[in-house]
């Protein structure tokens, strides 16, 4: 299946399986012979890097690997500046390719640093977690964290090809496949409608995920093609994320983003019931998937905590601070709310 996206860069996302053996014939269709950078962690490089470098190099292409340590903390200036040092040393030239293969910190990293060497190079997101799948992939949002906050450092860059292999899905924990839902259920409460229908019935690696991430990828492409560079309706897609990524930052990025949305949405939703905008129904059906799917965490930041963190978010503008506010499920508004009053 290929979806495309027509933003600033049209592109192609392609979906399916066993993607991974071909990846260099399917680039080779849209780029010419270069210098390529493979970057990944450690974990995916351990089970998919040979099979890139290798399917990239018969290809033809002239290939080489940069591996970060898996998770948040690596998304950072020290990985930023040691991926642009080492394409300077590999001498790569501006009409050459980086490989983003892995979750959404590489993506995110790569994409960055992609948008950032010789003033922007071509690069191509390979997803290999469902989280990436069917959100950070698509869009162009490209970051890195400061000790101060989550994605503060970043630029808006489209990838030129998303490749999606749902077979890595095959090799992903338990724990990251939670983690991808806690932005299915996000997706879902701005849909309400057959992704919902779909998240209610239960969404695993071998019952409803290729129209899962299907659905999900088909309603970003709409937000993304429609407000590109997140002057309005892409702002919808922060739903749950203003508390997320405060808990993010206040738990050293220990409780994943997925998960940290799940709260957040549901911090969101309990403030908006207080004020008598959400139905009682769609609050019961919130809290129904959210259980049905585990979103939990252990540690419990009071609203004081999450506001010092809040101050720093992008969407605060002086003392107030724009969320979106959860009516129904389907109906989700951007508000305006002085962040004092989130106490």
């Amino acid at each position: 299946m290929v979806i495309n996206v027509n933003a600033s860069k049209s592109y192609d996302i392609e979906i399916g399986r066993n993607l991974l053996s071909k990846i260099g014939e399917d680039i080779l269709k849209i780029k010419s012979l270069c210098n390529v950078c493979i970057v990944t962690d450690d974990i995916v490089a351990s089970l998919y890097g040979d099979i890139v470098f290798n399917s990239l190099k018969k290809a033809g292409y002239n290939v080489c690997m940069f591996t970060i340590p898996h998770g948040e903390k690596s998304k950072n200036i020290k990985s930023f500046s040691e991926i642009l040092e080492y394409l300077a040393s590999q001498n790569f030239k501006r009409n050459d390719l980086i490989v983003a293969l892995g979750g959404g910190v590489v993506g995110d990293l790569a994409g960055f640093v992609a948008a950032s060497y010789m003033r922007g190079v071509d690069f191509v997101q390979v997803p290999t977690t469902l989280l990436a799948m069917i959100d950070s992939s698509v869009g162009g949002k490209t970051a890195i964290d400061l000790p101060n906050g989550k994605n503060l450092v970043g630029a808006f860059y489209q990838p030129i090809k998303v490749i999606i292999d749902l077979k890595t899905l095959d090799s992903l924990p338990c724990t990251e496949y939670k983690n991808g839902m806690g932005e299915g259920i996000k997706y879902a409460m701005l849909m309400d409608n057959e992704l919902e229908s779909i998240v209610g019935e239960g969404v695993t690696c071998s019952s409803n995920i290729d129209r899962f991430v299907e659905l999900c990828i088909r309603y970003k492409k709409y937000i993304v093609e429609e407000d590109e560079k997140e002057s309005n309706l892409r702002r919808l897609l922060n739903l749950g994320h203003t508390f997320a990524h405060a808990i993010e930052k206040l738990s050293g990025y220990e409780i994943p983003h997925g998960l940290a949305v799940a709260k957040g949405l549901k911090i969101i939703s309990d403030i908006s019931i207080k004020q008598g905008k959400l139905a009682p129904c769609a609050y019961e059906k919130l809290t129904t998937l959210l259980d049905r799917y585990d979103m939990h965490i252990d540690k419990e930041y009071s609203m004081q905590q999450m506001i010092d963190v809040i101050k720093l978010d992008k969407k605060a503008e002086g003392e107030y601070i724009n969320v979106v506010m959860p009516y129904a499920f389907g109906d989700c508004r951007i508000e305006k709310l002085k962040i004092e009053d989130l106490i």
